[in-house]
């Protein structure tokens, strides 16, 4: 401290000094405000005066200068620079005025010349502006192609009709293109295959050896695992709070558990109608697919806060979906919750054509809805290390397929000893939308995606585990018990 004091000998006085200038400060903004809160209210009591005066009369604008003959002392500058900026407010607002009123008569000007033109005659075609006839003009080119593409359809069609249908596959070139192939042979089919599993066994011994790529990865699959975690909880949560403010509005009690909702009311209970059983059973599904849509709006987001936890929105999305079609899949083998939406709104029997109709449907669109999902996965890796070709299949393995292998065990386990078959299943049909990105990681079409610019370079966070801990710690505990709803 006798340093600190020694080499600058006037500190205490120069302190002393900046501190005397903030309250001298202080003292003036309140002196201010104090004068603007009078001015104001001024304001205030002359205005409901010409109010009263004349309740409908229009509104005076008063053009003031406030700095245009105004000379501020040079002590006073805090005051010189919010006048000056009243000013500058001022004019703004004058400005727009004028520009609105001015707009508001070209627009009354053009409304009575349209009106003439109808008069005199009613049938004439609208004039367009330039801008509308170069759409129009991109329109008829457009329908145009369409017309020959269908052409060119019809006559592959004819030509053969099993090609048209059966497309010849695509085999990857040594330069990096690709290449048709037709006719392969057995033998020249095994070489390729060998030489590709050769290939990945390079690339995993090299992911081993090398420390760099070995956390890259590694970080990969717990930031992936937290994130499926914590969506899964957050969509289940929500799917249970909806369904339980549902059957309160029914007056029907609910006891939740951490796996489960139990309802305690005997089966031939009057509160339980038709229309009840059906709104009770159908508002969680029907709300995790509007959540499922909102963590993919917010996938696509660009801005640049939002666009750090790409993983978690793209795991959400996965859980949304889901939620409505895995959860009716799993309503089938089991008969509860989902199931009893269609059950009661076509009284239908057990394992009757509808349901059988829905379960292919759900099947399929969460097979389909992979086919999407695949792209997003590569786009959302924040490295462009991991997702070249050579380390593709572990990047997938890393990031998709692992993850939910290992959130199905940790969410089996926080289960037990009072496991739920229905929960199990819903946990294991995400894999239905992963199942094809086994398939389509490699494709001609994202071959090239690493290269492309859309990856955005992404750090791995603590804060999603510590938040995945966390919730399902205390999910698990809270409602050990049983939480009554009446």
């Amino acid at each position: 401290m006798w340093k600190i004091l020694k080499r600058y000998q006037h500190a205490k006085s120069f302190g002393r000094k900046v501190l005397a200038e903030k309250r001298a400060s202080a003292l003036r903004r309140k002196s201010w405000k104090r004068r603007e809160r009078k001015r104001n209210w001024e304001r205030y009591v002359s205005r409901f005066q010409n109010f009263l005066a004349n309740p409908f009369g229009k509104k005076e604008y008063k053009h003031r200068h406030y700095i245009k003959h105004l000379e501020v002392e040079t002590d006073d500058s805090d005051m010189a620079e919010v006048l000056r900026i009243q000013a500058q407010l001022h004019h703004e607002s004058s400005g727009k005025i004028s520009w609105q009123s001015r707009n508001r008569k070209r627009d009354w000007a053009q409304i009575g010349s349209r009106l003439k033109k109808f008069v005199v005659n009613p049938f004439a075609d609208k004039e367009l502006t330039s801008e509308q006839r170069e759409k129009q003009r991109i329109k008829r080119y457009i329908k145009r192609d369409r017309a020959s593409s269908r052409q060119k359809l019809w006559v592959k069609f004819k030509a053969n009709p099993y090609r048209f249908f059966f497309h010849s596959k695509k085999h990857k070139s040594a330069d990096g293109g690709c290449q048709y192939l037709y006719k392969m042979s057995r033998t020249e089919r095994r070489e390729i295959a060998r030489m590709k599993r050769a290939k990945a066994r390079e690339s995993f011994r090299l992911i081993f050896s090398t420390p760099e790529l070995r956390k890259k990865f590694g970080f990969s699959y717990l930031q992936s695992t937290a994130s499926f975690l914590l969506a899964f909880i957050i969509v289940y949560v929500i799917y249970q709070v909806i369904t339980i403010m549902m059957a309160s509005s029914f007056r029907i009690p609910v006891v939740w558990y951490y796996y489960q909702l139990q309802f305690p009311l005997y089966t031939y209970s009057p509160l339980y109608t038709r229309s009840a059983l059906v709104l009770i059973f159908s508002i969680g599904p029907i709300i995790s697919l509007l959540i499922a849509f909102v963590f993919l709006k917010l996938f696509f987001t660009k801005r640049s806060f939002l666009k750090r936890f790409q993983l978690f929105y793209l795991w959400g999305f996965i859980c949304g979906i889901n939620m409505f079609f895995g959860a009716y899949i799993a309503g089938f083998f089991t008969r509860t919750e989902f199931i009893y939406t269609t059950e009661w709104l076509f009284l239908s029997d057990v394992f009757d054509t509808e349901e059988l109709i829905f379960t292919v449907i759900s099947f399929a669109l969460l097979l389909g809805i992979g086919r999407t999902v695949t792209p997003l996965f590569l786009e959302s890796s924040g490295s462009v290390t991991m997702i070249k070709p050579e380390y593709r299949v572990y990047f997938f393995l890393s990031r998709a397929i692992l993850p939910w292998l290992s959130g199905v065990v940790i969410l089996f386990l926080i289960t037990l000893p009072a496991y739920y078959i229905p929960l199990i299943l819903k946990t294991i049909t995400p894999g239905l939308v992963l199942l094809p990105s086994l398939f389509l990681y490699n494709s001609p079409k994202y071959e090239n995606i690493h290269r492309s610019g859309v990856i955005q370079r992404n750090y791995f966070r603590w804060s999603v585990v510590i938040a995945a801990v966390a919730l399902l710690f205390f999910y698990r505990i809270l409602l050990s018990w049983g939480l009554k709803v009446m």
